[in-house]
């Protein structure tokens, strides 16, 4: 058996990693090809994971469009398994990405097995997340494994009409992926990579921002960016750590803002994971628009403000400890302002258990 693990992004590579090593530990063929979707955020996180990929495309053209980048995405990974000595048996992808439709459509014309890592979740909203939704359901078209993270997202997949022996809950994998690095002897007393963040010492505690999807940019990143410098200046014992996505659209916006000049606001450069998961033990809350966030934030029992009108993510909002706030600052002041008062209980983390990668191999293996 061969399996061909497609990577793109850097959250792809968090969540497949522990896929791999599963497969790994078994003995099984496979091989790594990276498209470098996000190629600048991705390469750091190669060395973390211990894994090295067997190939890496080029998918990014500067200015390019939806449109193009899906072709040659769909070309390049065509062209990969046209020059390759052996044919996997299975490909396997993670989420929601162009990658991730770009590798199902792939598998589709050539006739090989797709596992699609992360499957079911819906927002049952095309533009929120946009192109997300879209993406993720033609990957399920596609899928002979479905490899869903909760109950949730079995229940989506069934009403699609998918096949219930397709579909396999197995926990999400981004929490088989932070355990491996916060159960380190030395995660919490490690210096901090990234030195900016020793200035956490300065303040009584510490909040995470995080904001890059499409429908934050524009208008709503204006509007984000006016409701955290009024929180900032509400909260002057407090830092805020925004880790700034690289996208010039989000990036410049940001910088070029009144919060480079507050005082308990630092804008820092895309944070390596160790760093990223310090900052989830350290910070009392979460301000995000990423999906992996909030699947990673209960692990530290940190709660999360999210960013948008609604999520595929539902299982942290029902258990109480994720809430929409969307681009509208009376919401999130006023739940900024209730977390700030009032405890939010934790049970364990509703995304996972830390052996969902096990599990997958497991699978595919037919055991």
């Amino acid at each position: 058996m061969k399996i061909s693990f497609i990577i793109g992004t850097r959250p792809e590579l968090i969540k497949i990693a522990p896929v791999i090593w599963a497969i790994k530990d078994k003995g099984i063929d496979y091989d790594v090809i990276n498209t470098a979707q996000h190629r600048d955020l991705l390469d750091p996180y190669w060395n973390t994971f211990g894994i090295k990929p067997t190939q890496v495309l080029d998918v990014m053209k500067a200015g390019q469009d939806l449109s193009s980048l899906t072709s040659r995405a769909i070309d390049q990974i065509q062209g990969y398994l046209s020059n390759i000595e052996r044919e996997p048996d299975v490909i396997l992808a993670q989420g929601d990405t162009t990658t991730v439709m770009a590798s199902a459509i792939v598998s589709f014309y050539n006739k090989i097995d797709f596992a699609h890592l992360e499957a079911g979740l819906r927002s049952f909203d095309f533009n929120n997340p946009f192109p997300e939704e879209f993406n993720r359901k033609v990957a399920s078209i596609a899928a002979k494994y479905h490899f869903c993270p909760t109950t949730v997202s079995k229940k989506n997949l069934i009403a699609e009409g998918i096949n219930k022996d397709k579909i396999h809950v197995v926990g999400n994998t981004v929490v088989d992926a932070l355990e491996g690095i916060s159960k380190q002897a030395d995660f919490i007393h490690s210096a901090w990579d990234n030195e900016t963040l020793n200035q956490l010492n300065d303040f009584e505690d510490s909040v995470l921002i995080t904001c890059h999807r499409r429908e934050n940019q524009g208008k709503n990143l204006t509007v984000i960016i006016k409701s955290i410098e009024e929180i900032a200046h509400d909260n002057p014992n407090t830092v805020f750590v925004w880790s700034l996505h690289p996208n010039p659209n989000v990036r410049q916006h940001i910088i070029d803002s009144k919060l480079a000049n507050c005082s308990n606001v630092l804008l820092v450069k895309p944070l390596i994971y160790r760093d990223l998961l310090k900052m989830l033990h350290h910070s009392f809350c979460v301000i995000s628009d990423s999906g992996g966030i909030q699947e990673e934030a209960p692990s530290f029992q940190t709660p999360v403000l999210v960013l948008r009108e609604t999520t595929e993510r539902p299982e942290g909002v029902t258990a109480g400890v994720a809430f929409l706030v969307g681009a509208k600052p009376e919401s999130l002041k006023s739940k900024f302002d209730y977390i700030r008062k009032n405890k939010v209980t934790f049970e364990t983390n509703p995304y996972g258990d830390g052996h969902a990668g096990k599990h997958i191999a497991n699978i595919l293996q037919g055991i």
